[in-house]
């Protein structure tokens, strides 16, 4: 029977149970179909008689098959398996917001396999590789090296640390009246490999061609192929249809051009503003474009010849080429597509290198045409779960090549408490520069969107509100740190401490924390060398005053930061200095909590060489602090102690979400209710006050440089949250007024 006809069946049946029962309106939001040939994410296909996915690859890659997706297939990246085949409408889309929805085949399955390896090395072997919970399989098991969208509807290539390898060409085609799935296997390998190829229920309905036999193994349907060189063919026929026998031979094609052969122009729009040290550019974003790709800009680099890589957070990569000072013409490419949350990204090497949630991909363009044909598994050992939050953070590359990212933890809806917790979750990362180990550098982070890694190689992250955190903080990492939540620290016993950070934020000044980036360009003015933090939430950017302490084990650094006088157009996570014009680009998107006015962005912050009013550096000292500001002070302004304003509080370390402000002096507050989840939170009126210290200045003192101070504070004390208000002329009469917010773990002498 045809598929057609199985499906007029199936709703005949539907609409004759549905006359039985009384009549009432339904509304219901349409399911969206995934777009593109490919989507990779985690993959769900089969339902079971309980409404329940039957099978699903934390890992995964869904592949249309044929022109206009008759019939699809998708693999398990983790497993190295083929996961099923089902007729019909693609996945459905990738929801971004969700809270625990992923891409699901749409239409009736053909087959699928258990949770097992998809492929064993030697044609007898026993067993199957086994990776327990959340594991990648060992390297002597056949792991995915690359996959290929341009290999005819796709290839992807399974290899082993001996040298064993098959590449799988997956297709469909019309034959006896039903359309088949087809896996067409060419292996090489010294012993033979056994390859799964459904659950034995699903066996009546598949056929193999080629060299081998079949065998049943842990409750699957296998193939045994013999060493050396083989091909076979793998044949899969819909519900209802006979098994396969005599389809004809297909020719592997790969497809000819460009996947999208269209490129899209833009042109920017230069900051109006004539007297500021650092101005705003816009560069826009192809939001018009063929594919109603969207725009929620997510990381960006530069490669060799100034073209910007920019990626989004529906899996796109683009190529932003022209960008010069005037940004009269920028023309966009799209590069990659199909990606799992891609949030970082970094050139190595002229190479595209792109973090999303199942690993790292190094995106290979083997033509030159400014697409990416080969989709390299640089790594993809990082452990993944089924948690809609667990997102992976930022790209970044120290002097030896290592690369570093950061995995944030499996919060549950609603923000509070994580779900199922594995290894990687809250842990900051490191690869080699061959991509051949991932080690965990620190843990206890809770959703750090992003981390910076400095020229002499020293490691920043963010880490945002919630459980076990109270408010955003801006973290100097030390080898083996644990920063905050329990939760997370991957510990034989649960910590009863924690690595301080540099400083923490109000929420007012940074409610949602972005990535960091150093200064390495003298074109940017005094902040040459410097560190900066980007604010997500308060789409801000903020220059770092750090302040090295010594001999305070759990705290080597303290500071504050201060806002650069703009806001950026949407959430600010990614920044990148171009090699070209030395000026710092910036991207980001909206989704979250956030100020942002755009979905994304993709902006230059220029410096013009005009005089730059804000402070560069903050020490606190026995009885004092000390600021130095990047321009003369107006003396008899500065010295006036009334132009200063010093406000301290704390806050409470506990594994309620956030904490409310409290008093220096007066007893801790804690978190004493039970929530309907059963963690431990704030009450009401608890978050509702804001207890703070005023801390009075006695008298200014002003170096001989006329950029420093010195303020006489008697009664200054350490202190999880200062502010320090100024409100000054620079010695030119311009007003020069602001704040430094910061943190005070220890005061030197």
């Amino acid at each position: 029977m045809k598929p057609a006809a199985v499906l007029l069946v199936f709703s005949a049946a539907i609409l004759c149970a549905q006359a039985k029962k009384p009549a009432r309106k339904v509304v219901q939001s349409p399911v969206v179909e995934a777009p593109g040939r490919w989507i990779m994410g985690t993959i769900g296909v089969g339902k079971g008689a309980d409404g329940s996915i039957e099978a699903t690859a934390y890992k995964g890659v869904a592949i249309r098959l044929g022109e206009g997706g008759p019939a699809s297939i998708a693999y398990d990246l983790r497993l190295g398996r083929v996961l099923g085949g089902w007729s019909g409408a693609f996945t459905t889309e990738m929801n971004l917001m969700s809270r625990g929805d992923y891409p699901t085949a749409m239409g009736p399955h053909y087959f699928i396999t258990g949770e097992v390896a998809g492929y064993a090395a030697g044609e007898d072997a026993r067993t199957l590789p086994a990776a327990p919970g959340y594991a990648a399989l060992p390297a002597s098991a056949f792991k995915l090296k690359r996959f290929e969208p341009k290999d005819g509807d796709g290839a992807l290539t399974f290899a082993t640390s001996e040298g064993d390898k098959v590449m799988e060409r997956p297709t469909t085609l019309e034959h006896n009246e039903a359309r088949l799935i087809i896996r067409r296997i060419a292996a090489s390998t010294a012993h033979g490999v056994t390859v799964v190829l459904c659950r034995a229920s699903d066996a009546p309905r598949v056929a193999v061609r080629g060299p081998g036999r079949a065998d049943t193994l842990e409750g699957q349907a296998v193939w045994r192929v013999p060493a050396g060189q083989a091909e076979i063919e793998v044949a899969y026929a819909p519900p209802l249809a006979s098994k396969p026998e005599g389809w004809p031979s297909l020719e592997a094609k790969v497809r000819a051009g460009r996947e999208w052969n269209t490129d899209v122009a833009t042109s920017g729009e230069l900051s109006p503003s004539k007297d500021a040290a650092y101005v705003l550019d816009r560069i826009r974003l192809p939001e018009e474009n063929p594919w109603k790709s969207p725009m929620f800009t997510s990381a960006l680099d530069f490669l060799p010849d100034g073209s910007a890589a920019v990626s989004t957070f529906h899996g796109d990569v683009w190529i932003a080429s022209g960008i010069d000072e005037a940004l009269q013409k920028v023309t966009w490419r799209r590069h990659a597509a199909g990606l799992y949350h891609p949030l970082g990204l970094k050139v190595v090497n002229g190479q595209v290198l792109v973090t999303c949630r199942d690993g790292v991909w190094r995106l290979v363009d083997r033509d030159g045409d400014g697409e990416a044909d080969v989709y390299e598994a640089f790594n993809l050992d990082l452990m993944v779960t089924k948690n809609f939050h667990e997102f992976v953070f930022d790209l970044q590359q120290d002097a030896a090549g290592n690369l570093y990212f950061i995995k944030a933890g499996p919060v549950r809806k609603g923000g509070r408490g994580f779900d199922d917790i594995c290894d990687h979750h809250g842990a900051l990362m490191r690869l080699p520069p061959d991509g051949t180990r991932l080690e965990v550098v620190a843990t206890g982070f809770r959703a750090p969107n992003g981390i910076g890694v400095g020229p002499d190689g020293q490691i920043t992250t963010g880490d945002n509100e919630g459980t076990w955190t109270p408010v955003c903080r801006l973290n100097w990492i030390k080898e083996g740190g644990f920063y905050g939540v329990v939760d997370l620290a991957h510990r034989a016993a649960p910590p009863t401490d924690y690595d301080r950070p540099l400083c923490w934020f109000p929420k007012d000044v940074d409610n949602s924390s972005g990535g960091q980036v150093w200064v390495t360009s003298d074109r940017w003015g005094p902040w040459n060398g410097r560190l900066l933090h980007l604010s997500y939430g308060t789409c801000s950017l903020f220059g770092v005053l750090p302040q090295p302490l010594a001999g305070v084990p759990l705290a080597p650094m303290q500071g504050g930061v201060a806002r650069f006088d703009f806001t950026f157009d949407s959430g600010a996570m990614r920044a990148r200095f171009s090699p070209k014009d030395g000026q710092l680009y910036v991207t980001g998107l909206r989704g979250w909590q956030t100020t942002a006015t755009r979905n994304g962005a993709l902006q230059r912050v220029r410096y013009t060489g005009a005089p730059a009013r804000m402070p560069l550096a903050m020490a606190a000292v026995k009885g004092g602090l000390r600021v130095s500001f990047a321009e003369p002070l107006d003396l008899e302004v500065a010295a006036d102690p009334a132009a200063w304003n010093l406000e301290v509080w704390n806050y409470v370390w506990s594994s309620a979400y956030g904490s409310p402000d409290v008093s220096t002096t007066g007893p801790a507050a804690s978190a004493g209710e039970l929530g309907n989840d059963g963690k431990m939170q704030f009450s009401k009126s608890q978050m509702s006050e804001r207890k703070h210290d005023s801390v009075a200045v006695r008298s200014v003192k002003i170096l001989e440089d006329r950029r420093t101070v010195i303020l006489d504070i008697p009664e200054l004390r350490p202190a999880m949250q200062t502010q320090l208000k100024y409100d000054l002329k620079s010695a030119d009469g311009r007003e020069l007024r602001g704040q430094i917010i910061g943190t005070i773990h220890a005061l030197e002498d």
